[in-house]
């Protein structure tokens, strides 16, 4: 089974030294002082409420917009995706890669794991396939995302993030550090395929922080903290608001809105869907994501990958 690290090269059985996660941070910190302007003027999909949200929040809730089943079916389709490409007894490595998946293992051990899922972070690369790209061609969805980011969408990545207990919350910051495009903004759709509470980590946000500059993102300086983990330190975010979420409530939110999680302190799993979705045409620089795969969702993409 081939083993790689978060930038697509093989990684062997290591700790993340202190100058791995520096030079994470200084590659993310190339983005710091950009800025997003793109408002909605016109919404022809979404109402004069959520358009409100969106202007001055950087974000719109979308409640019971995914079914019950739906969810229960994306974690289990995770779950036998997982077990396809990492055994609880393979060696440990930060991240492993099959079936054109990635899947990223907590650094911090869980002392009561009893399947490699209760060990996994995030697995990434699935809206390509199945009930996951069923999802992102959901008409309801690309009405509302047309809204904010116009005609042409692309959905050009996706992971599933696991929130077991015991799992540290990942801290502040904001999504469009980690994309080096040349336009803004991105667009992430939170699906909770769980009920997300204080105890179990949910999600947290600072609503109208998406209106700031893309902020420093420093390292975390937690011992056994995932790879990628950064943090906004120079900011009061005593303004926060905790997302109480219901298995499938839907979160439409802002790239540059700074956002959180807070540990899982239960005895149960907190997991989310999470997709990103950019204009058409999105220009990423020399070199992409090996976490990324764009796909054409809805405008002149879908006419020309169907021609």
């Amino acid at each position: 089974m081939e083993k790689f690290d978060s930038d697509g090269y093989p990684l062997d059985n290591k700790n993340l030294t202190q100058n791995v996660k520096d030079e994470f941070s200084s590659a993310v910190n190339k983005q710091k002082g950009r800025i997003s302007r793109k408002l909605v003027e016109k919404n022809f999909f979404i109402s004069d409420k959520q358009k409100k949200s969106w202007n001055e929040n950087g974000y719109i809730l979308l409640k019971n917009f995914c079914s019950r089943r739906f969810c229960q079916d994306l974690n289990n389709e995770v779950i036998r995706i997982i077990h396809s490409i990492v055994s609880k007894d393979d060696k440990f490595s930060h991240a492993y890669a099959g079936e054109g998946h990635i899947a990223i293992r907590e650094m911090k051990p869980y002392e009561k794991a009893n399947d490699i899922e209760d060990e996994i972070s995030k697995l990434f690369r699935l809206h390509s396939r199945g009930i996951f790209k069923e999802f992102i061609f959901r008409e309801d969805l690309l009405n509302i995302l047309e809204d904010i980011l116009g005609k042409n969408i692309d959905c050009f990545l996706s992971q599933f993030i696991f929130k077991n207990p015991g799992a540290w919350g990942q801290p502040w910051h904001q999504d469009s550090s980690y994309f080096p495009f040349d336009r803004e903004p991105q667009v992430g759709v939170w699906i909770a395929t769980s009920k997300a509470t204080l105890e179990n980590g949910c999600l947290v946000v600072l609503p109208g922080s998406h209106k700031e500059s893309l902020h420093e993102h420093l390292p975390d300086e937690r011992e056994g903290a995932n790879y990628g983990y950064t943090e906004i330190k120079d900011h009061d975010f005593t303004e926060e608001v905790p997302m109480f979420l219901e298995e499938g409530d839907v979160l439409i939110f802002h790239s540059f809105l700074m956002h959180k999680s807070y540990d899982n302190k239960s005895q149960e799993r907190r997991t989310a869907m999470v997709y990103h979705f950019a204009e058409t045409g999105t220009v990423y620089g020399d070199i992409d994501s090996p976490t990324n795969e764009w796909i054409s969702v809805r405008g002149k993409g879908v006419k020309i990958e169907n021609s």
